[in-house]
């Protein structure tokens, strides 16, 4: 599950020359949410994107249903995905963090979740390009699989993580081939801290 994250910092510029181009001007965004715009990597480059994929199918952009997570084990059968599956519009969306809510002592606590290292995050996921008439929406979901059992506590769910050495596997490669990283990891490597400032959630 990722239902928040945030792109700012200097974990964003460390990873500009593995993630193609990167614009100087790139604003940091916080709190990004579904329907927020985020920037993402695509086999092209960078593009700007919306969170919560439009299907090319759909004839209206305001959907009935979720789909800023794709789950991994059903994204190849699921309407909304497998053709942006097949078609191999796959993408990178890197992030400084992402946070969960899990309960903690019979309440629930806003927890931050980043690489131990402070470098980047990057998230697996799916592009789609929405066209009617003379309206174009380029829109992206973050492909979800089982956490990592060293924050399984946080949340049963977790964003796909993308390691840097399989980034063209992921970005360039067929969708078979691709699919081998969409696996649970053992081990995320991400530490998850309470929040204790209410703007940052």
């Amino acid at each position: 599950m990722c239902g928040v994250f945030e792109q700012h910092g200097l974990a964003m510029h460390q990873w500009a020359a593995l993630l193609r181009e990167w614009p100087a001007n790139q604003v940091s965004r916080i709190n990004i949410r579904p329907t927020d715009m985020a920037a993402t990597i695509d086999a092209q480059g960078y593009t700007l994107r919306k969170w919560s994929l439009i299907p090319r199918w759909s004839k209206d952009p305001k959907l009935k249903f979720a789909t800023f997570n794709a789950r991994s084990e059903s994204l190849t059968e699921k309407p909304s995905f497998r053709d942006a599956w097949r078609r191999s519009q796959r993408c990178i969306i890197p992030a400084s963090a992402y946070f969960e809510w899990p309960v903690v002592d019979g309440k629930k606590q806003c927890h931050r979740l980043a690489r131990q290292d402070g470098s980047a995050i990057l998230f697996g996921g799916l592009w789609e390009t929405w066209q009617q008439g003379e309206l174009d929406l380029d829109t992206f979901t973050i492909i979800t699989t089982a956490a990592a059992s060293d924050i399984a506590w946080v949340h049963s769910r977790t964003p796909l993580l993308i390691d840097p050495e399989y980034i063209e596997q992921w970005l360039q490669g067929s969708a078979e081939v691709a699919g081998q990283l969409l696996g649970a990891r053992g081990t995320s490597a991400l530490l998850a801290n309470v929040v204790t400032s209410p703007k940052e959630c």
